[in-house]
């Protein structure tokens, strides 16, 4: 049976953008309303911006394999995927094919497993592989676990200069609202898809990932 392309996770017209794209994995997996499915999608990085973005999540058809089909605009590269384990005995590890699919893509996988409620991140060029069974027949990892901790305040500023009694005190500023940037539409060709990710198919093997350029 020929695979089937999951359904085109892209950018939302007004998306929220990340200083790290661990935030951004965060955000998105923390972001998914259900996990009674896999769903997936992919976290991009624009270098002029030096920013990133989470593509929407969308559920996949497939819950044995893992597969993403990732929309990327011009000026965007694939930095790393996301994706949920529903229940199960191996929800919190990685799957031989979520392996597959960080390895031939050279980029980091996030999940979010329903069992434990933790985020995890594999990295395919440090984190440890481990054999399923004696005969070696399937890998797994454990990635490790994402420290979700906000970062602490500066505890150690200098002290505010003293204020002058008869000074009036200034109220503080809003906060500022989420950054958020509008879908240009711009194209990317095959050939600078190609050229990004050494690749001569957008098709991978082992039925693990899919990448669609917009």
């Amino acid at each position: 049976m020929a695979d089937k392309k999951p359904p085109l996770s892209k950018l939302a017209d007004q998306y929220q953008t990340y200083p790290t794209a661990q935030a951004a994995a965060v955000a998105a997996l923390r972001g998914i309303g259900t996990m009674k499915v896999e769903s997936a999608g992919g976290i991009l990085y624009n270098k002029e911006q030096n920013v990133y973005a989470p593509t929407g999540a969308v559920p996949q058809d497939d819950d044995s394999h893992f597969a993403v089909s990732v929309g990327m605009p011009k000026g965007w590269q694939l930095h790393s995927t996301y994706h949920t384990h529903p229940s199960g005995d191996k929800s919190t590890m990685f799957s031989d094919g979520d392996i597959n699919t960080a390895k031939q893509l050279n980029a980091p996988s996030y999940i979010l497993s329903q069992d434990d409620n933790k985020i995890r991140m594999f990295d395919p060029n440090s984190s440890k592989v481990q054999k399923l069974n004696a005969f070696g027949r399937y890998n797994f990892s454990y990635g490790s676990t994402v420290d979700e901790t906000p970062p602490k305040a500066d505890t150690a500023a200098a002290p505010a200069a003293p204020v002058s009694p008869a000074a009036p005190t200034a109220s503080a500023p809003p906060p500022a609202p989420a950054t958020t940037t509008p879908v240009t539409g711009d194209k990317i060709t095959m050939k600078d898809f190609a050229d990004r990710h050494r690749a001569k198919t957008t098709k991978y093997k082992h039925r693990v990932v899919h990448i669609r350029c917009k």
